[in-house]
């Protein structure tokens, strides 16, 4: 009796440690796709402005890279489009008191 049931607990531990051996494992972030988002301000970006989008726009979810535009009242934000989109970001500005006047995707690059 003690040799059966020391035998179906190997059998039972076996067959556990096989399932999960065996198992499929998720493709963690599958669509890792880049989008670059050009943001017009309704005024020029002031040193003060640029400081308080610098400290609050690269900590938001997904976003990879910030650059601002020659004209002085764009920005770019390239972000990962399976984490945040561009109505998240448009809030983030409004957030800062930045109020957004148009919004283009620019181009997009997949990783």
């Amino acid at each position: 009796m003690k040799k059966t049931v020391v035998f179906l607990m190997i059998i039972a531990l076996s067959v556990g440690s096989m399932s999960s051996a065996f198992a499929q494992k998720k493709e963690k972030n599958q669509n890792k796709e880049e989008v670059t988002a050009v943001f017009t301000l309704d005024e020029e970006i002031c040193h003060n402005c640029k400081r308080k989008i610098d400290g609050y726009i690269p900590f938001e979810k997904g976003v990879t890279a910030l650059a601002y535009g020659e004209d002085g009242s764009t920005v770019e934000v390239t972000f990962r489009s399976d984490r945040t989109d561009t109505l998240k970001l448009q809030k983030a500005f409004d957030k800062i008191k930045l109020a957004v006047v148009e919004t283009r995707v620019e181009e997009q690059q997949k990783k």
